[in-house]
C-alpha cells in the first residue's frame, strides 16, 4: 500500500501550472537582460578623463563654492579668478595621468611648483593648501558620482586611485615649494645679532 504524500511544513505544493509560468518567467528574464547587456556594449560609455575633461568649468564653480566656505581660506582676500588660476592646469595635468598607461610615470609638475610659490606670497600656509586639495577631490568625486551612469564600472576605482594619487602627488610637490619660498625669506629681526 503507497504512503499518502505528506506536504513538509512551510512549503507550498506546486502544480504544473505554476512551474510552466517560472519556467517562461526565467526565460524572459533571461532575455530581458541578454537585450540589456547588447544595449549597455553598444552605448559608449565615457571614461573618467573624459568626464573629468568635459565638465572642468562645474567643477571650478563647485570648488570655488566649496572654498568660499572655508573661512581660513576666505580670510585670503583673493579674486575668483586669483583662488581658480591653478585648477583648469590642475585638471589637465589629472586627465593627461589618467590617459598615460599604467606602468608610465607621471612627470613632476613644473605648475604644482609654482602654484605653491604663488600661493605662499598670498600668504597661504601649507595647511591651507593641503585643504584646498580636499576640497579639490570632494570637487572631483561629487563631479563622477553624478556622471555615474555615464561610466565604465570596471575602471572607476582604478581611476579614482589614480586621481587620488596624482592629487597628492601635485599637493606635495606644492607644499615643498611654497615650504623653500617660505624659507627663503628670512625675517629681518633673525639677521640681526642678538644685543
Amino acid at each position: 500500500m503507497s504512503q499518502p504524500f505528506i506536504q513538509p511544513k512551510g512549503l507550498r505544493l506546486v502544480c504544473f501550472e505554476q512551474l510552466r509560468r517560472v519556467a517562461v518567467c526565467d526565460t524572459t528574464v533571461k532575455a530581458w537582460h541578454e537585450q540589456r547587456s547588447i544595449a549597455l556594449a553598444k552605448l559608449k560609455l565615457a571614461t573618467v578623463a573624459d568626464i573629468l575633461e568635459r565638465e572642468v568649468e562645474p567643477m571650478t564653480k563647485e570648488w570655488l563654492k566649496r572654498v568660499n566656505l572655508i573661512p581660513e581660506l576666505t580670510d585670503i582676500p583673493l579674486s575668483d579668478l586669483d583662488r581658480t588660476a591653478h585648477l583648469a592646469k590642475l585638471y589637465s595635468d589629472l586627465v593627461s595621468r589618467l590617459r598615460l598607461a599604467k606602468d608610465v610615470p607621471s612627470p613632476n609638475s613644473a605648475d604644482a611648483a609654482a602654484h605653491g610659490q604663488i600661493r605662499r606670497a598670498q600668504g597661504y600656509s601649507a595647511s591651507m593648501l593641503v585643504e584646498e586639495s580636499r576640497v579639490f577631490q570632494v570637487a572631483t568625486f561629487s563631479t563622477l558620482h553624478l556622471h555615474q551612469n555615464e561610466l565604465n564600472q570596471s575602471q572607476v576605482l582604478s581611476d579614482v586611485t589614480v586621481i587620488a594619487d596624482e592629487v597628492d602627488a601635485q599637493l606635495m610637490e606644492t607644499v615643498r615649494s611654497l615650504m623653500a619660498a617660505a624659507n627663503r625669506v628670512v625675517p629681518t629681526a633673525a639677521k640681526q645679532p642678538a644685543p
